[in-house]
């Protein structure tokens, strides 16, 4: 294993590694899904859910940029991402092999917080479910009831493995009704909601945004709290670039912008200023 010294962001108070992490793992589950596990054990050992790595993508020499990639799990020294191809960089990583070898960097923002929940409902949408498995493993471990809703748009676009799907009992939708119960997946959030609000109770979402927009309705209809997942193209993941600007709501306590790669990715969906987001 090849490292590199530790690299300290003072300025968001952020311990990053940079390390070069061999595939252990590399399995394709969909036509564009892929589970992707490397061996990064400084990475494994700081990374907390909600957060990211970025990726380098090696023998491309026109893709530059690294790409951002949430947690989905943490096994020992092993850190497991969820990667769907979506254009050239993405491409370039599905012809990784067994054994070779990517620099990464991580890991990166802000995560999900949990210490005085007592209920938890989790919502993901597509790749966005990535992130909240990892949470998932972690309030269970901490002993904290959770229901955790998976939606896409078809079966082909499940972004979850079947033993995933079945072990972390997950109640799956399908916008056409291809797998699961048809409809949206906020529409099982809801649906939950009214038969009763647990005591201590909080909601995760990650996914596209009209998903979490409707999430977040549904949270102040509950008056309930709720913590966003935010994805953003990001240049460089440590607010460098402020390529990743985040309007703030008004009725946030500090009016502006926030980067998402430092200040989030998770933020309290209070705080989003939706109609600025596309």
């Amino acid at each position: 294993m090849k490292n590199s010294p530790s690299l300290n962001v003072s300025d968001s108070l952020l311990e990053i590694v940079q390390e070069v992490g061999c595939i252990r793992r590399l399995e394709r589950f969909q036509p564009a899904l892929y589970s992707l596990t490397l061996e990064l054990p400084e990475i494994a050992g700081l990374a907390k859910p909600g957060q990211f790595v970025h990726l380098q993508i090696e023998g491309l020499p026109d893709v530059l940029l690294r790409r951002p990639f949430s947690i989905a799990a943490i096994e020992g020294d092993l850190v497991r991402l969820i990667i769907r191809i979506v254009g050239r960089g993405t491409a370039g990583l599905a012809n990784f092999q067994l054994g070779d070898y990517c620099n990464v960097i991580g890991p990166l923002g802000k995560g999900f917080t949990f210490d005085k929940v007592q209920n938890a409902f989790l919502l993901g949408g597509g790749i966005g479910t990535a992130p909240l498995m990892f949470l998932q493993d972690e309030i269970s471990k901490a002993g904290i009831p959770a229901r955790f809703f998976v939606g896409s748009r078809t079966k082909a676009d499940f972004p979850l493995e079947v033993d995933d799907i079945w072990i972390r009992r997950v109640e799956a939708s399908t916008d056409d009704g291809s797998f699961g119960l048809s409809g949206f997946v906020t529409a099982s959030l809801e649906a939950a909601l009214q038969e009763g609000t647990p005591h201590g109770a909080q909601v995760y979402s990650c996914g596209p945004l009209p998903m979490m927009k409707e999430a977040d309705r549904i949270c102040r209809e509950y008056s309930l709290p709720h913590q966003v997942s935010l994805e953003s193209r990001m240049g460089c993941g440590i607010g460098v670039c402020q390529g990743c600007a985040l309007k703030i709501g008004e009725s946030s306590d500090r009016g502006g912008f926030r980067l998402i790669c430092v200040d989030g990715p998770v933020f309290d969906a209070r705080m989003v200023d939706w109609s600025s987001l596309t």
